[in-house]
Order: structure tokens, then C-alpha cells, then sequence
């Protein structure tokens, strides 16, 4: 929402989520608030804490005393007013309930006993300085109904602990918080009130609200985009070369949507960012990544300057794959522009700067696309993290990816795929044999798709805006075998509606999961069958690897490489090699070269110049 008029963004007086805390008081029910707790919440048309927000809509319904606990700071409350108020209700150990008289005992044990009773009758009132008596109080106060009462308890869930886990100690706290929720009673239009608030639900004794009608649990949610515009607007003065927030509201706007999963003190890191780095806030993209990626080079400067060269360099190392080749070349060309079908033209650009998926048979160049791809982009092989998805095969191993649940084995680990990310920005992730994996995998996916973000079992959130994702799969490979068992291959046309066909089929049939494949588009790329034509190409490109190899080890190599290719080229003439693809080659010059090669070095360690050689009887190294 905006205000045309003034120029100024407006989002609702309250939160959401706050709202809906609003109803359920009137409803009469406790609540428990659980989620972004620590952030400044969005309440009468500004940003507060919490415990501040939820006091003030509590005084809207006319609490007459309001209240505040936690283990750390004690008992509190809003006003002096609403102190001596407590002071009152709690006055001559009202704070618990009276114990009655018991009826005189006789006998020596009855006489230890009478005393005993005396005794906790004569007792002196709690200090309140445990959580026992604190909430003893205020199970008290909330059970009169004189006086309208609310009271915030934060940090619940470390004073909790569920009932088949604690000792007799947290059995009677728990205990004495159910009851003050059951006991609270009618004051007036208003029932006496308890607002428990927990960082993490998953901690908090499911007892304590489960199939209790009395009692509300809702989650504290992620600022909207609307709320993260008003603030930013508020904070413009800060920026860097702050200029007047009427002319930046465009680059407010684009701050507000790439801040998408930010909580609202996160926002301030912004501004601080902004005058650290002396970066004014017109360029909102780099602010942001700086922000997100600290004082790192950012290697989708170059990439615009460098595409040029991208397919004579990838095609030395991807042989016989052109179209594969040229559609990632189209995707980082349409990365580096940033020229999309875009209904808000501030839209974020979070989302990944690539995302595809390669299918093909086995062997053909798709994880040697993926490395090749990680080493134009990011100068490193090594920003390429591969996932084996065969290792994903159970329904629980989606975990892995975000970190164990709380409770479980590993959880402060947090997740494989979120750690890489958080610590490596800018990367290609590669999740090799995709098929492979459980359903549910997908499900952490979609929302990296689609948004560029995911949040591991910590809290910690992972942005996958700088990354390339690319998924592999063999979907329809098998079928090929008979093309190549028939001697005459089909087209590139006939291969690609192939492996397309198989891949709805797996979606759209198998996993009844379509809307992968739409997020996906036309990231679909299939990599064409090995042809005979190209096994002369691959077989002098590994040579030449070889050779390279044995350099960097002291030896000189020269290789007969016509001998060697004919050699290769006899072995491929069989259609079970060509089913395997580059693995076959590699193979037959494993056996052919390399072993070879590996026991002459090692039988001649004095040789430092050597000719490689295939003849009738095999291969032939001599050495000078």
C-alpha cells in the first residue's frame, strides 16, 4: 500500500499476526506467541517490541493490571499503578491459596504433623524470587475477578519442560501455569489473561495446548513487504548520501523486496552497511550484497565482459553438446542483463542467477558442463558443491539439507545445503541424479525456486541469489539402448522429445508433483547421445590431460595419438560402450595408457622423457 498523495509507503496499523492475537483476547483465550519474537513488531502505526506491543493492545481492552515475567529479569510490571495493584491482590499470602484447617490429629505422628501444618500456615509470603512462586502469584491474581489482569510471560519455553522429561520440580511448574490458564477468571467484559511467549514451539510441552479449547497458539510471522517499506522510509535519513526519501522511494521500494525474509532490526544493518561502505542508497543491489555477502568480489561483474569467450571455452571441455553448450550461455547472458517477465518492475532478484536441468544418458557431459560452467563463472572448480540425490532416498533425509529438528541428533549442525551456501554465496549446486531422491526433497526446492532463500533447523537463513542450481538426470536413458544396439541414431530432434517426455512423465505421473516442472521452465536442457563422430575429439582432449598430468610430475610425454584414437575408436564401434559414453573412453585409455604409463614411472624413475606408442602387441613406452 502507499499514499499517493503524500509519497509516502503506509502498511497497516498493526501486524498481521497481531491482529489475530487481538481477536483471540477477545475471545477470552490465552495466548501463546511463538516465532520472530525478538523483532520490533508493527503496532499502532509504529514499530515496537514485543512485550511493548502487546502491553499497549492490552490496555486497549482495558486491563487494569498488567504484568510481566521471565526467568532473568522477574516479575515487572507496566506502570507503579499496576505494581501496587499486585500488592494488593497478593497482600497476606494471598499470593497462594489458603491451606485449610486440618482436623486435629492425636497420637505422637499426629503431633508432628499438627506442627508441620502450623508451620506452612505461619510461613512468611514467597519472594517471588523463583518460578514457582512467581507464578504461584499470579495464578492467584488471575484467578480473583475484581480486577482485570494480564500477564506476559517470555522465555517459556526455558521454563518448561514437558511432562515426561522433567523431574517433580517442573511437573509442579507446569502444573501451576495449567491451572492458572483453567482458574483465570470473568472480570467484567475481559477474562484474566495469560500471553506466553516462546522463541521455539518445538520446545514448549505440547501438553500445555494441545486439544485445549482455552487456549490459542500463533505464530509471530516475518515482517511484510509493506511493513519492511514503511520502516526503510523511516531509517532513509541514515543512508549514505542520504538524499530526500520522496526521490529515493524507488530505491526504497527495491531494498523492501530484496529484503524479503529479513526481520525488521535486520533492516538496520542496511543503513550501517550503507555509511561503512560508503555505498548511497541508489544502488540498493549492491548495498544488499554487500549486506547479505559482506566485502566479497563479486563475480557477476565480469561474467557480461567474458561471454564472448564462454562457448570456445566450454566446448574444448563439453564435446559434441552445442545446444547444451549455447542454452547456459542464453541463461547467464539473460543473468548478467536482468531483462525478465516482470509484473513489478521493483520486483527482487533473489532468486537463483540460473537453474537447470540436465538430462541425458549417462556419460555425456553433463557434470563436465557443471564444472566447467563453475569455472568460468566463479574462476574456481572448486565453488561447485555436488549433492549425491541417491544418498536422499528416505522420506527423513530432506532434513539433511536444513539441519535435524530440534531435539534430534545433529540439530546444531544445522543443514548441509544452507551451511554451503551461507559460507560460499556464490557457487553452482549441483544435485546430481535427481530422480533418485524422496519426494519430499522437492518440497525444500520450491521454495528455493521461488523465492532464492531457505531457513535451516537454527533459524539461520541461506540466499541462493548468486548461485547457479543445476539438477542432473538419467530419466529415459535406458530407453536409448536400443537406439544404439540398432546401429542407426536418431536425430538431436528425436533424442531431445524424448528425454522432455520422460521428464513429464516423472513429474507430472510418478511424483503427481507438476509444479516442479513448471518452476523449471525452460531450464530443461538435454544432452544429445555420444555420436562416433566426436570419440576422436574426447580421446585427444584426455591425452592432452595426461600429458599435462605427467608434466606437472617431472615428465616429459609425447603420445602417438593417432594410433591410440584408431585404437579407441575399435572399441566405441560396440554398442555396450556406447551406452556408458565418456566413461567408455576413459576406460579403454585407463587400460590402453595410463596403467601403462603409471608402471613404467614408477619401474624408471630416472626417465624424464618418454614416447608413448600402440602397437599389435599392445603399448609401447620408451623412455630417453
Amino acid at each position: 500500500m502507499s499514499d499517493a498523495s503524500a509519497g509516502r509507503p503506509t502498511a497497516r496499523p498493526a501486524a498481521a499476526w497481531l491482529e489475530r492475537v487481538t481477536a483471540e483476547i477477545a475471545r477470552g483465550r490465552h495466548v501463546i506467541i511463538h516465532g520472530n519474537v525478538r523483532d520490533l513488531v508493527r503496532w499502532d502505526r509504529s514499530f515496537q517490541p514485543l512485550r511493548n506491543s502487546v502491553a499497549g493492545l492490552l490496555s486497549v481492552f482495558g486491563y487494569q493490571l498488567t504484568g510481566y515475567y521471565d526467568l532473568i529479569d522477574g516479575l515487572s510490571f507496566a506502570g507503579p499503578d499496576d505494581e501496587r495493584e499486585f500488592q494488593r491482590l497478593t497482600a497476606a499470602g494471598g499470593e497462594r491459596p489458603a491451606a485449610p484447617e486440618p482436623p486435629a490429629s492425636t497420637g505422637r505422628a499426629g503431633a508432628v504433623r499438627n506442627r508441620f501444618a502450623a508451620a506452612l500456615r505461619d510461613a512468611p509470603a514467597p519472594t517471588l524470587s523463583n518460578p514457582y512462586d512467581a507464578l504461584a502469584a499470579i495464578r492467584a491474581v488471575l484467578r480473583q475477578g475484581a480486577t482485570s489482569s494480564a500477564f506476559i510471560v517470555d522465555l517459556v519455553d526455558l521454563m518448561l519442560a514437558p511432562p515426561d522429561r522433567g523431574g517433580d520440580a517442573e511437573r509442579r511448574l507446569l502444573g501451576t501455569m495449567a491451572k492458572a490458564m483453567t482458574e483465570a477468571a470473568q472480570t467484567g467484559p475481559v477474562r484474566n489473561l495469560l500471553v506466553l511467549v516462546a522463541d521455539d514451539l518445538g520446545t514448549l510441552p505440547a501438553w500445555l495446548y494441545r486439544d485445549r479449547p482455552y487456549v490459542q497458539v500463533i505464530e509471530a510471522a516475518l515482517p511484510t513487504f509493506d511493513e519492511r517499506h514503511v520502516y526503510l522510509h523511516q531509517q532513509a535519513r541514515h543512508f549514505h548520501q542520504a538524499a530526500d526519501a520522496r526521490r529515493a522511494s524507488d530505491d526504497l521500494r527495491v531494498l523492501a523486496n530484496l529484503s524479503e525474509g529479513m526481520a525488521i532490526t535486520e533492516l538496520d544493518g542496511l543503513w550501517r552497511m550503507s555509511k561503512l561502505q560508503r555505498i548511497p542508497l541508489d544502488e540498493p543491489r549492491t548495498l544488499m550484497k554487500r549486506t547479505l555477502f559482506g566485502p566479497r568480489r563479486d563475480p557477476w561483474r565480469q561474467v557480461r565482459d567474458r561471454l564472448t569467450r564462454f562457448a570456445p571455452a566450454v566446448e574444448d571441455r563439453v564435446v559434441g553438446q552445442p545446444v547444451a553448450v549455447e542454452r547456459v550461455r542464453r541463461a547467464l547472458t539473460a543473468a548478467t542483463v536482468g531483462i525478465d517477465f516482470v509484473a513489478d518492475p521493483h520486483s527482487s532478484e533473489s532468486r537463483p542467477k540460473g537453474i537447470f536441468f540436465f538430462v541425458g544418458p549417462t556419460g555425456v557431459g553433463k557434470t563436465e558442463l557443471a564444472r566447467a560452467l563453475s569455472e568460468f563463472v566463479f574462476d574456481d572448480e572448486t565453488a561447485l558443491a555436488r549433492f549425491d540425490m541417491s544418498t536422499f532416498a528416505e522420506p527423513h533425509s530432506a532434513e539433511r539439507l536444513t539441519g535435524a529438528p530440534p531435539g534430534y541428533v545433529g540439530h546444531e549442525r544445522g543443514g548441509e545445503l544452507t551451511n554451503r551456501v551461507s559460507q560460499r554465496p556464490f557457487s553452482v549446486l549441483l544435485f546430481d541424479e535427481i530422480e533418485k531422491a524422496h519426494a519430499s526433497v522437492f518440497d525444500k526446492f520450491l521454495q528455493v525456486l521461488d523465492d532464492g532463500r531457505l531457513t535451516d533447523a537454527l533459524g539461520n537463513t541461506a540466499y541462493f541469489s548468486e548461485t547457479i542450481i543445476i539438477f542432473t538426470s538419467n530419466l529415459g536413458a535406458a530407453e536409448t539402448y536400443g537406439w544404439l544396439d540398432g546401429g542407426e541414431l536418431p536425430d538431436y530432434d528425436t533424442v531431445t522429445a524424448h528425454f522432455e517426455r520422460a521428464v513429464r512423465e516423472h513429474f507430472t505421473t510418478r511424483l503427481g508433483r507438476p509444479e516442479l516442472l513448471g518452476r523449471l521452465g525452460g531450464g530443461i536442457t538435454v544432452f544429445d547421445i555420444l555420436r562416433p563422430e566426436f570419440v576422436d575429439r574426447i580421446v585427444r582432449k584426455l591425452l592432452a590431460q595426461l600429458t599435462a598430468s605427467a608434466g606437472r610430475q617431472g615428465v616429459r610425454l609425447t603420445v602417438d595419438e593417432e594410433a591410440v584414437v584408431l585404437r579407441v575408436q575399435e572399441v566405441m564401434r560396440r554398442p555396450e560402450a556406447l551406452r556408458l559414453g565418456v566413461r567408455s573412453i576413459r576406460d579403454v585409455l585407463d587400460r590402453l595408457v595410463r596403467d601403462p604409463l603409471v608402471g613404467h614411472v614408477f619401474d624408471h624413475p630416472g626417465q624424464v622423457s618418454l614416447h608413448l606408442s600402440v602397437g599389435p602387441r599392445g603399448t609401447v613406452i620408451r623412455g630417453a
